[in-house]
């Protein structure tokens, strides 16, 4: 029986990898589009957060029979817990990039925006890889300096909102555009905080 336990735990860090995976490959497919200008990535972010959103979904459910069946020790327990609060966090994330991609499916990037996204994906790649690795092996240390690179995420959505009052103190961007592109960088931003929450997460273990 506690064999079957410890499986099940390991069972779970490995379904967050997978998850943290797809991310990955969801950051991969924006920067073929920033690359490419080929709206099929835009569309394959989109299907990708069905994907994402169900797999966080079977972590919490496994999660939640764990708690339920089984008597964690304070640390397995907090390993669950943790794990939960996780998954939903990935939900978010993965909700954030969709949304992103379906205003640049309607109002495209012009070639600043390309270079500001590349600077979002770049940190944020980092950030996804070190966060759930910080989770995974406890690493406070990891996990801090991965908190603290989400301030890059904070510069860069301050600049993205410079260059957008620029565009609309020369008429070159309409309101409706501009009100989505203030979305599109927020969900960026947003992105940002949402790992440094997981890395936030492992702190708590």
């Amino acid at each position: 029986m506690r064999t079957r336990y410890i499986e099940d735990l390991n069972n779970i860090r490995e379904m967050e990898k997978n998850v943290s995976e797809l991310i990955e490959v969801s950051y991969d497919r924006f920067i073929l589009y920033v690359e490419n200008n080929q709206k099929n990535n835009l569309e394959e972010i989109i299907d990708l957060d069905h994907d994402i959103r169900q797999y966080g979904a079977d972590i919490e459910r496994f999660c939640y029979d764990l708690l339920a069946l089984q008597q964690p020790v304070a640390r397995d327990l907090r390993f669950l817990q943790m794990s939960i609060k996780l998954a939903s966090t990935y939900k978010r994330i993965s909700n954030h990039l969709a949304q992103a991609a379906a205003i640049i499916l309607e109002f495209p990037l012009r070639d600043e925006e390309r270079e500001f996204v590349k600077e979002f994906i770049k940190n944020q790649k980092y950030m996804n890889i070190n966060s759930i690795q910080s989770f995974e092996d406890n690493d406070n240390e990891l996990a801090l300096r991965t908190i603290e690179d989400d301030q890059i995420n904070n510069k860069l959505f301050e600049d993205c909102l410079h260059y957008l009052v620029k565009l609309t103190k020369t008429d070159q961007i309409t309101p409706m555009e501009l009100s989505e592109k203030v979305l599109f960088y927020k969900y960026f931003e947003r992105v940002g905080d949402r790992l440094a929450k997981i890395a936030d997460y492992s702190t708590r273990l």
